[in-house]
């Protein structure tokens, strides 16, 4: 059975794929734990210097999570903070990395697959590839965690302009609003990437990861509490939730009603 993430050490360089081409690269439950679980091992190889983080199939970084689970794993506020609890860990995994992270995006990059990619150090994206966090869409609330992330990531502003509208955006706007550090050439995405991992490779490892981390514990806010967790979650008893994901399943217009 072909695996949803795939994993490849070339030397001193990682390289963690979403391997789910056929959704987009849309993430199931399974991925998120597997995402959890394979920066953890990567984290505890010390003879790394340099992760790469990209999706396969040349059209998605990652598209989000995957709808069709949200019957059957997402129905209700237990489940769903059950299942950010499993986001949240691939995400600290990512953030927490003893190594320095590339986010290698080509195509879309929507919704979880941009907490995936503001989760690393670095974002370098192809010219043609789309941006978005479309909760509203969908009735959903952020997560504690990927308030922090992309706060931190673009400031509050930004976030509030992309969270409020909800609206795709191309790579060139992604720049300008910092969700991306630089783009690649046309058709140069990968030796983008490898200047990129030569230039954090040619520097001592032990000074990248103090320095990584001491740079990541500087902070906007203060931790969120259980509550705020729990608030988060919330969204699973709602009706408008529910008639998103399910309008969303029948290819039908939503209507919300604000409950």
């Amino acid at each position: 059975m072909t695996t949803s993430i795939l994993c490849e050490i070339n030397e001193t360089t990682g390289r963690v794929t979403i391997n789910r081409p056929e959704r987009r690269n849309a993430m199931d439950r399974s991925s998120w734990q597997l995402l959890a679980d394979t920066f953890q091992q990567l984290s505890s190889n010390r003879d790394l210097r340099c992760i790469i983080l990209t999706g396969a199939g040349g059209k998605a970084f990652g598209s989000g999570n995957d709808i069709t689970e949200f019957a059957t794993l997402r129905t209700n506020s237990s489940e769903v903070r059950a299942y950010n609890d499993i986001t949240l860990k691939a995400i600290h995994a990512i953030e927490n990395s003893l190594h320095p992270t590339i986010a290698r995006i080509e195509g879309y990059c929507l919704g979880g697959g941009l907490e995936i990619a503001l989760a690393c150090d670095i974002r370098i994206a192809s010219p043609d590839s789309t941006f978005g966090l479309p909760v509203k869409d969908m009735g959903i609330f952020l997560d504690p965690a990927l308030v922090e992330t992309l706060v931190n990531a673009v400031g509050r502003t930004t976030a509030l302009e992309l969270i409020l509208e909800g609206r795709k955006i191309g790579a060139d706007e992604a720049l300008r609003k910092g969700l991306v550090n630089r783009l690649s050439p046309p058709n140069g995405l990968d030796g983008e990437i490898e200047k990129t991992v030569e230039r954090i490779c040619s520097g001592a490892p032990l000074a990248n990861r103090f320095n990584r981390n001491a740079i990541r514990k500087v902070g906007i806010a203060g931790p969120a509490t259980e509550e705020d967790f729990k608030f988060a979650a919330s969204y699973g008893d709602t009706e408008d939730y529910h008639t998103a994901w399910t309008s969303f399943l029948k290819k039908k217009k939503v209507r919300f009603r604000g409950c």
